[in-house]
């Protein structure tokens, strides 16, 4: 969780969180292109030690969104943060989890902070359960109907997330993280800690392993909610999802009864499981018994999440509750946002570091003689000359219509886009740990044999390279600087020799690698305004 601070410390000194939160702050006011949508960023909403989350505008629709920025100056951050989204996307689409709407980002080169930056879209929940919760402290106990439903939203999520394969298991649950959407239902959020590794620790495992273990835990855990086996890992109980569901068994407890069970985090009571129930109580009762169920030191003897789920829907029929249901007493506390509007969705555009390209080179199509660039330029510029704005509408009007015609051309995971039936743009291939989440290069290859054998040619007009062999020797690397317009000429050139290999055959084909993704789903970018 020491994200955030890392990259503060390198942008201002270690302990300058003072100029940091400055620099973040004069992010508020700017545009930021985010895929299809423009985002005006509005203010701060929230500060941690992971990210800065921000409330943003689409100026298409108005919509709000919240906007979570994070800066990264080491690999395996990158690599937390890339997890994190693929996570966030796995999951997004159940009623009780944030939904994901976009991701971006940019590397350290094309940065002006000199480091990568990442930037994840979500819908705005304005509600926040913590501070339900304190609000409530003073007008009195939470209805029970209202614990209920709270817990069962929370514990779907949870399901949510342990059915996937392989299992995922959150690692920090806790009131901090409920959201209230605005139709008044609970939404899980913040998956930075959030992994598919379970520990199995036993006789053989040395003590060098369990300190390393030990800190990997502490780093992506809070305290209070820490389970025995993780503080004392020579218990040699198993560390997987049943962590999870200690977690629920203290959110409950605080739910109940407007304090933690372990409220100091002292490690001997929570490796004890040391709480006790008020004796006092009459009101929660029907909670006591998976109160004590999901607190059970040996992780093996905790309820499951589904087990825990299905006792909460026999509590709800003996209640004649509906426990999917809005929260009304979340609605009234916080205004009754009730704005039913889904965010959009928008595929992810996770980008990693890019190198900074030299020169223009001389484009190569395949074996296609390049005509020289410096011939029939002046029939171009004549059509310039005082006809510009209708030169361009045509353009524009032209394009429209055939990109409606050939929207539906490619179908898949590519994120690929027909601008003709005959020129194709894309992002840059990835390879590595950047494939999960772009376009494997692998897998590009694949398409283009299979749908243009020996007919397609390659443009690269990113500043990062591969290898050429990788599409048969069909790549033509043209380059230019990032955060650099290229000069005409070198954009005449590249258009001359695909529409010389266009004429060379009709089936043959232009593909066009690029860093900026194509209109419905390229980086984010921003301005001030």
């Amino acid at each position: 969780m020491s994200l955030l601070q890392s990259a503060l410390d390198f942008l201002t000194g270690p302990g300058s969180l003072g100029a940091a939160s400055r620099d973040q702050n004069d992010f508020v006011g700017q545009t930021v292109e985010l895929g299809d949508m423009k985002l005006r960023i509005k203010r701060v909403i929230a500060e941690g030690g992971f990210a800065f989350v921000y409330e943003a505008q689409d100026l298409g629709s108005g919509k709000d969104y919240a906007l979570k920025r994070l800066l990264s100056n080491e690999e395996e951050k990158n690599k937390a943060i890339i997890q994190e989204v693929c996570f966030m996307k796995k999951l997004s689409g159940h009623p009780n989890v944030v939904q994901f709407c976009s991701a971006a980002s940019i590397g350290k080169e094309e940065s002006d902070t000199g480091q990568a930056e990442f930037l994840l879209l979500t819908e705005l929940c304005k509600g926040q359960l913590v501070d339900f919760l304190k609000k409530a402290e003073c007008k009195g106990l939470i209805s029970c109907d209202t614990v209920l439903k709270i817990f069962y939203q929370t514990c779907r999520a949870v399901q949510h997330m342990h059915k996937q394969k392989p299992p995922i298991i959150h690692r920090d649950l806790k009131v901090e993280n409920l959201l209230i959407s605005n139709q008044g239902t609970i939404k899980l959020c913040d998956f930075g800690s959030a992994t598919t590794v379970a520990y199995y620790p036993d006789y053989s495992w040395s003590a060098q392993k369990r300190a390393v273990v030990e800190e990997e835990i502490t780093r992506n855990t809070t305290p209070m909610y820490r389970t025995p086996e993780m503080i004392d890992l020579y218990s040699n109980f198993p560390i997987g999802e049943k962590q999870d569901i200690w977690a629920l068994g203290c959110i409950l407890y605080l739910l109940c009864f407007r304090q933690h069970p372990f409220e100091d985090g002292a490690k001997l009571r929570i490796v004890n499981g040391k709480y006790s129930i008020p004796q006092t109580d009459t009101r929660y009762t029907v909670f006591h018994d998976l109160i004590c169920s999901a607190l059970k030191v040996n992780p093996e003897e905790r309820l499951s999440i589904t087990e825990l789920v299905n006792q909460l829907q026999e509590i709800a029929a003996a209640r004649n509750v509906n426990p999917k249901s809005p929260i009304t007493e979340l609605l009234e506390q916080n205004g009754g946002y009730g704005n039913n509007a889904q965010p959009r969705l928008s595929t992810n555009s996770v980008l990693q570091n890019s190198k900074p390209a030299g020169q223009l080179n001389n484009v190569y199509n395949a074996g296609l003689t390049v005509a020289e660039c410096d011939q029939s330029y002046g029939g171009f510029f004549d059509i310039l000359k005082g006809g510009t704005e209708r030169f361009f509408t045509n353009i524009k009007d032209t394009s429209s219509k055939v990109i409606q015609s050939v929207a539906n051309y490619a179908k898949g995971d590519l994120d690929i886009s027909f601008i003709t039936s005959r020129i194709a743009v894309m992002s840059f291939p990835a390879e590595g740990v950047e494939s999960a989440i772009k376009n494997n290069i692998e897998d590009v290859r694949l398409f283009l044999d299979s749908k243009h054998p020996g007919h397609y040619a390659v443009y690269n007009v990113s500043p990062r390279t591969y290898r050429s062999s990788r599409f048969h020797n069909r790549v033509s690397e043209c380059g230019w600087p990032a955060r650099r317009a290229p000069n005409l000429q070198n954009l005449y050139s590249i258009c001359k020799n695909m529409h010389l290999w266009l004429k060379q055959d009709q089936k043959n084909v232009c593909i066009v690698h690029c860093l900026a993704k194509p209109p419905h789903m390229r980086r984010f970018k921003w301005k001030t305004t």
